[in-house]
């Protein structure tokens, strides 16, 4: 192996998962030869533990890695959370209240360790939307109705969101901008292996670079010596920060904008393509 680089961050939707969420064969054995180089390679998902755990179980390679876009950083060895970033209470029951005076039913992720095997609450008595019956099918999420969000403790609330139409998801955006500007950070993310729309609100603090640098310390590794390869608008800080940021070919054009260097498709195993090279002193 010929490279400067220590470590691989990946995300998962759109980059290591194919249109159709699956992992192909070729991108299984890059990330192992990668791992048998020396590499650390880190997975970086906006997806929780839960929605995460048979992908990584598909990839086989269990170590530690970053979930919620930055906010859970997890040994999936051990199954033991290493750092967490929650929500003030009082700014997830404020998020809450916008979104349900819009219309929606809020979808509040909860620290997996203290949620007693429930991963999300929402608000009861509301009808739930086609994308989020699709949504919740898929993921097969367990979900826990209360009240009202609005009046929740949300003590461990690591993450607030919607799953909605793509027109539903601008309108929840642009009134939350308004309301809350830099106190809140928010994403809006497609998910083409379920065909739905995702937004989600954190704690300011949140991003997938800095849950990399809580790996990224443990092996005394350098930010110069990461390449980070995504998507979408939440891998955007790890593309503009690792040594080398690396967008899909399908990658949104913020991400591609953000990158120093722009490889094939998810669907056309550009991530497998690029890793050989890396390894290959290629690059």
């Amino acid at each position: 192996m010929r490279t400067p680089f220590r470590m691989i961050a990946i995300d998962f939707d759109g980059t290591l998962l194919d249109g159709t969420g699956n992992v192909s064969m070729r991108s299984k054995l890059a990330i192992h030869r990668a791992v048998q180089a020396g590499l650390q390679v880190c997975f970086a998902t906006g997806r929780n533990w839960t929605e995460s755990k048979s992908i990584i179980e598909t990839v086989s390679h269990f170590s530690q890695a970053v979930f919620v876009s930055g906010a859970i950083v997890m040994d999936t060895l051990r199954e033991v959370t290493l750092h967490r970033t929650m929500m003030h209470p009082a700014l997830a029951r404020e998020v809450c209240s916008v979104l349900e005076q819009l219309g929606h039913c809020p979808l509040v992720l909860q620290d997996t360790a203290t949620s007693g095997g429930v991963d999300y609450l929402t608000t009861a008595h509301r009808e739930i939307n086609e994308a989020e019956r699709i949504w919740r099918e898929i993921t097969r999420t367990v979900v826990h109705e209360v009240a009202s969000l609005s009046d929740h403790p949300h003590d461990h609330t690591i993450r607030v969101g919607i799953v909605a139409a793509p027109d539903e998801v601008d309108r929840a955006v642009n009134g939350l901008t308004r309301r809350f500007g830099d106190r809140i950070i928010n994403h809006c993310i497609h998910v083409p292996a379920y065909g739905v729309d995702v937004m989600e609100v954190f704690d300011p603090a949140v991003n997938k670079w800095q849950g990399l640098q809580h790996i990224a310390r443990i092996y005394d590794i350098q930010p110069q010596q990461i390449v980070a390869i995504g998507d979408d608008v939440n891998d955007l800080p790890m593309l503009k920060n690792a040594g080398l940021g690396v967008a899909m070919g399908n990658a949104k054009p913020l991400a591609k904008a953000a990158a120093s260097r722009v490889i094939g498709r998810n669907d056309e195993d550009g991530l497998a393509i690029f890793i050989e090279q890396l390894l290959d002193g290629k690059i």
